[in-house]
């Protein structure tokens, strides 16, 4: 199974991580958080409607957006 990657663009004041696993035009959108509690979570549609549920496939974390450039489909 191939990682996703994932870029952090930015922490909430309540400690929440932002991540993007694709380039953006125009700007940056998270579609993966991490909580404090160390569960990244990814934008979906489940029982809560649109939300961000556990997310249990693999991934990596980039430093920047040309690292994205290899994302895997």
């Amino acid at each position: 199974m191939n990682k996703i990657k994932l870029l952090h663009i930015g922490t909430l004041k309540d400690g929440t991580k932002r991540f993007q696993s694709q380039l953006w035009v125009g700007g940056d959108a998270a579609d993966f958080i991490m909580g404090t509690d160390g569960i990244m979570k990814a934008i979906g549609y489940g029982d809560k409607g649109e939300n961000f549920y556990p997310f249990n496939g693999k991934y990596e974390i980039v430093k920047n957006k040309s690292d994205m450039v290899t994302q895997a489909l």
